[in-house]
C-alpha cells in the first residue's frame, strides 16, 4: 500500500520540470547536510534554515507535498522491514 501510494505520487509529478527539480534541489541539501554530520561536522544555523526555507516553499505545491510524505512512509517501513529481518538473523545493525 506505501509503495502504490509512493508510485502514484511520484507519477505525479513525473514529467512536471518544476516540481521535478524542486524534490531534486531539496534533497541535494537534505544530503548535504546529512554528509556533513556524517563527518562529524555541524551543519550552521543558516544551512539549517536554508533547508527548513526550502521544505517551507515546496510543500505549497500540493503533489510535491504528497511526493515528499509518501516517499517518508515508505521509507519508513523500509526501515521497519530492515529491523524486523536484522532481528529475525539477529544481525546487530547499532553501527547502521
Amino acid at each position: 500500500q506505501e509503495n502504490q501510494a509512493f508510485q502514484a505520487a511520484r507519477a505525479k509529478i513525473k514529467g512536471n520540470k518544476a516540481a521535478e527539480q524542486m524534490v531534486t534541489d531539496f534533497h541535494k541539501k537534505q544530503l548535504e547536510l546529512q554528509s556533513m554530520s556524517l563527518q562529524g561536522k555541524e551543519p550552521s544555523a543558516e544551512q539549517k534554515e536554508a533547508l527548513e526555507r526550502l521544505y517551507s516553499v515546496i510543500q505549497t505545491d500540493p503533489d510535491v507535498r504528497e511526493y515528499l510524505m509518501a516517499e517518508q512512509r515508505l521509507a519508513l517501513l523500509l526501515q521497519d522491514i530492515n529491523k524486523i529481518i536484522a532481528d529475525a538473523i539477529d544481525a546487530d545493525l547499532s553501527l547502521m
